[in-house]
């Protein structure tokens, strides 16, 4: 017969607690027989006294009594609490702490989104929102690569050391580990903010170290010989490139009505730079003099074909492609008398314009405006090229047409 001892004693007993004393006969060893259910199924004890066995019920209660549901667990059950037992002590967590941090695992997961979701609405958002083809190119590499490893997680599973050791894993400049850092960090802000996620993993990722560095730049003569080398269509791209400063995506932009030779000006508008700030930059004279013979009232200064047209130009300068410079170099192994060509620095004609300026002026919160930098940290960090000399700024502002042959000859001749 089965003991009661209230209500917590009861749904013991319900659950595979009760446990049932009777005599046993003819048995060698044991008098005394318990009866009781764990794991589902009937089991059988032995004693050798009625003491013993009321002994061992009445524990059996009071364990139904403070744990209510112990012995109802199934074997699997039973068996995986034992097989997590150690590993758990070594974290230091209770068995109760695991699973109240499993289920809180899971009720993330399935409140939250995936990363491919998440990257996709991020982008859409900011499209909408007018941000720059840049922006959003950027965006879209950056985090598409991630997604190739993320994309089907659920947002609120990803930690920051997974987000850390990816990072390192890309093998690249620090300067580039900080850029998709930072795309990362933008779009787990926005799984926040719609309550996919608690915190953001990205941020607390330590930013790479950056070490300053020097900018690629075209000599004097090397920007002398890229504006003989340039025909009439492209030739205003080439002199605005070089002495304003201008990026690739603003000079494809801009309009004749923007160049303003008269009142000594080219103006950036804020549709079409990069920052999304209006800007203005000083038309030198030497740059006055290349654009006056070629100065139209309106139209896009970008010509038909303006792509093959400069490389056409940097051609002429000495400058090729990646591929073109390891041709040129396996023909001049043959023919020693055919040039090798270089390859062209990334942003060659922006790096130079901001080099020289900051040489010959000496003023670097102008040169940030014209720039079109937020302030003059950009400046100090990339153009303050310790090579290049003031004579040979002096040298490249005074680059006119006039000029620009005897910069080449005295180049050739030092």
């Amino acid at each position: 017969m089965i003991e009661t001892a209230g209500k917590n004693q009861e749904a013991g007993a319900r659950l595979g607690h009760g446990v049932t004393i009777k005599r046993m006969k003819g048995h060698p060893v044991y008098r005394w027989r318990a009866t009781f259910i764990e794991g589902g199924e009937y089991r059988k004890k032995g004693f050798k006294t009625e003491k013993a066995a009321e002994e061992w019920k009445k524990t059996r209660l009071e364990e139904a009594r403070a744990h209510g549901t112990d012995s109802a667990l199934t074997s699997a059950e039973r068996a995986a609490v034992l097989d997590t037992r150690a590993e758990l002590e070594e974290l230091g967590m209770t068995l109760r702490e695991a699973v109240a941090f499993a289920a809180d695992y899971r009720r993330r997961s399935l409140r939250s989104c995936t990363m491919n979701d998440l990257v996709a609405d991020a982008i859409s958002a900011r499209r909408k929102a007018g941000l720059s083809d840049v922006h959003i190119k950027g965006m879209e590499g950056r985090l598409g690569r991630f997604n190739e490893t993320f994309g089907g997680r659920s947002v609120a599973t990803i930690s920051t050391q997974e987000i850390e050791d990816w990072l390192h894993a890309l093998e690249l400049s620090p300067s580039s580990v900080n850029s998709y850092r930072r795309m990362l960090v933008l779009a787990f802000n926005d799984a926040i903010k719609k309550k996919f996620a608690a915190e953001n993993p990205a941020a607390r990722v330590i930013r790479s170290k950056e070490v300053e560095s020097e900018v690629s730049i075209l000599a004097p003569e090397d920007a002398a010989r890229l504006l003989q080398g340039a025909d009439a269509e492209i030739l205003p791209v080439v002199a605005i490139g070089l002495f304003t400063g201008l990026r690739d995506s603003e000079l494809k932009r801009l309009d004749w009505k923007e160049v303003r030779i008269a009142a000594g000006k080219v103006v950036v508008r804020a549709s079409k730079a990069k920052s999304a700030r209006s800007r203005s930059v000083v038309i030198s004279e030497n740059l006055k003099a290349w654009l006056t013979p070629h100065a139209k009232t309106s139209g896009a200064v970008w010509p038909e074909n303006g792509r093959k047209r400069l490389e056409a130009a940097r051609r002429a300068a000495g400058f090729g492609a990646p591929k073109e410079v390891e041709k040129s170099i396996e023909v001049n192994k043959e023919n020693p008398e055919t040039p090798v060509l270089r390859e062209w620095p990334e942003n060659g004609m922006r790096h130079s314009f901001a080099t020289y300026h900051l040489l010959h002026h000496k003023d670097a919160g102008a040169l940030a405006l014209e720039m079109g930098h937020k302030d003059c940290s950009i400046i100090f960090k990339h153009y303050r090229n310790v090579d290049a000399t003031d004579q040979e700024a002096a040298t490249f502002w005074s680059i006119s047409p006039e000029v620009a042959a005897n910069v080449v000859t005295m180049a050739k001749a030092g």
